[in-house]
């Protein structure tokens, strides 16, 4: 009895799935659409109104075998929906500007990194006005304070405005290469070469032109040093051009890097080595210390003992 009710749920398992194998290959030919409808496969017995604990059919696993078919057949996730790209602002990485050095060569490399800024969000004029002010701080921010409404709302008078007042516009070379000055957070060597900078620009002929010319354009850089003893030292070598001036000064660096490499080792020396510790007493010197405190202890008895008859014949 066991042997045939198995077999003939084997056939009835096999007849049911070559039955819905059929109807989804007919409803995917038919359509031409690669969506398929959850409820488009149905049992050759009709809807189920009640569940039937007793019913052994597979239509539940065959539905989502054909829901699963339909999902694959369907286009790649990836482009059917593109992935967010995310991009971050150009002028939101800009930096404030103050203005307190009065440094032209800073305010036009910020000038130019914030017009970058600007054509890479491909902002429009009326926000480059409005996000100009936003970073503008201390002086600056006074200076654009007092500029007209009309100014501060057009780039291009914007724009002419702040050159004019912190790049130099306006000014000749020449002016600004006998009005430069040593900075405080620049090395001398660091100096020298954006005053040679500032010379070519002038069109002096620092390097090779006469050597009166060289001479005047060492002697502009001794001048304009905000350190007076390095200053009286190289007046002293009476350097002839700029290229001598260089070398010195390389030298000089060179020096003092090796001069603090040598400091930093001989403090990390003396930490290492500290102060020698005190060694124990030897037998010997202990034994001493016992003698000459037994010594000191009769010398004060005998003392005593003398004392007591001289109270006595008293």
């Amino acid at each position: 009895m066991q042997t045939f009710f198995n077999a003939a749920m084997e056939r009835f398992l096999k007849e049911e799935r070559a039955t819905g194998s059929a109807l989804v290959l007919e409803r995917t030919e038919a359509g031409g659409t690669r969506d398929v409808d959850m409820e488009s496969v149905e049992s050759p017995r009709g809807m189920q109104e009640e569940y039937d604990p007793d019913d052994l059919s597979i239509d539940t696993p065959r539905q989502a075998v054909v829901a699963s078919a339909g999902m694959s057949s369907g286009p790649p996730a990836s482009a059917a929906t593109g992935a967010p790209r995310i991009r971050v602002s150009a002028i939101s990485e800009l930096k404030e500007f103050s203005g307190k050095d009065s440094d032209e060569d800073r305010a036009r490399s910020w000038l130019g990194k914030a017009k970058s800024a600007f054509v890479r969000d491909q902002a429009p004029d009326s926000e480059k006005c409005l996000v100009f002010g936003d970073l503008l701080t201390g002086p600056a921010r006074n200076w654009y304070r007092q500029l007209s409404r009309s100014t501060r709302s057009n780039w291009k008078e914007l724009l002419g405005s702040f050159q004019t007042q912190y790049c130099g516009r306006g000014v000749s070379v020449a002016r600004q290469y006998y009005h430069a000055r040593k900075r405080s957070d620049e090395s001398p060597l660091e100096y020298l070469h954006r005053l040679n900078v500032a010379g070519m620009r002038a069109k002096l002929q620092i390097k090779d032109g006469p050597g009166a010319t060289r001479r005047e354009h060492v002697e502009h850089f001794i001048e304009t040093l905000d350190d007076r003893d390095l200053a009286d030292q190289l007046a002293l070598l009476g350097l002839a051009d700029a290229e001598i001036l260089e070398e010195t000064l390389r030298a000089r660096q060179r020096a003092k890097a090796r001069q603090g490499k040598a400091h930093a080792g001989s403090n990390k020396f003396r930490q290492k080595v500290g102060p020698a510790p005190q060694s124990a007493p030897s037998k010997a010197a202990r034994a001493v210390r016992i003698v000459h405190t037994a010594e000191g202890s009769s010398e004060s008895e005998a003392e005593s003992s003398g004392s007591e008859p001289e109270d006595e014949y008293r």
